[in-house]
């Protein structure tokens, strides 16, 4: 299976994998992910559904955010689920996803 993912419910922007970041949105691969039972993994999202070793497929829709974006959203655990990224998270134009890290 190829790359995907979904969009973060703070900022719109895709959970990005280390192999389509660059200095810029290096940020974007840190994410926090929340199931529709309340579970909650944090770690780096590998482009192919994984966080933390976790298949975040499993439990269905998730509930996605980049960590920088949760934070500064208040670290809410109610689940929304996201949107899926057409882009799949890798397929995009140089610089559609170069956003500075929200402080």
């Amino acid at each position: 299976m190829g790359f995907f993912s979904w969009k973060c419910n703070g900022c719109g922007h895709p959970m990005l994998s280390d192999y389509a970041t660059n200095e810029i949105n290096k940020w974007m691969h840190w994410v926090v992910v929340i199931s529709a039972s309340g579970s909650r993994v944090v770690g780096y999202y590998d482009g192919y559904g994984r966080v933390g070793g976790w298949d975040i497929n499993d439990s269905g829709d998730p509930c996605c955010w980049h960590h920088a974006c949760w934070l500064k959203a208040g670290k809410p655990d109610t689940f929304e689920a996201s949107d899926y990224a057409l882009d799949q998270g890798y397929f995009f134009d140089e610089g559609a996803h170069d956003m500075e890290e929200p402080q």
